[in-house]
């Protein structure tokens, strides 16, 4: 069953999301990012800003995408919500300095640091950010 809400109540549900654990991955469809909470996806965001971050790889999805070439969700950044920007957003930040994360499941099995292809599963604090680069440390 799909439960229907206004706008101004998805509004109040994202908001207070702040200061909580979410799951966030970069939605292929959308071309954004998707947060979800509790397996729900709640918003749509061209900017989210987290700490106490986990890189996590689903092994089960990532065999799937090998094995029949074909994408799905089963890659996230985990960690306790800050801020966000909202999709389409207008403001949207520029890329800060600091390391750039990425994630290929035909190449890698966890996300990576670009430029060093050093596998990473924790940051203290990330940026992401639906520009040309994706996903950023900021403090580790």
């Amino acid at each position: 069953m799909k439960i229907l809400i206004t706008e101004e109540q998805r509004k109040k549900i994202v908001d207070s999301l702040i200061g909580e654990k979410v799951m966030v991955y970069y939605n292929l469809h959308k071309h954004t990012f998707s947060i979800k909470i509790r397996e729900i996806v709640v918003a749509h965001v061209d900017y989210a800003k987290l700490k106490n971050v986990e890189f996590r790889v689903r092994t089960g999805g990532k065999e799937m995408v090998r094995a029949k070439k074909q994408k799905n969700v089963h890659a996230f950044v985990i960690g306790t919500l800050l801020d966000y920007c909202e999709h389409p957003c207008e403001n949207l930040p520029e890329e800060p300095f600091g390391d750039v994360v990425t994630y290929n499941p035909y190449k890698y099995d966890s996300f990576i640091i670009k430029s060093t292809e050093e596998p990473v599963f924790n940051a203290d604090l990330v940026e992401m950010i639906n520009s040309k680069n994706k996903i950023f440390i900021v403090e580790n």
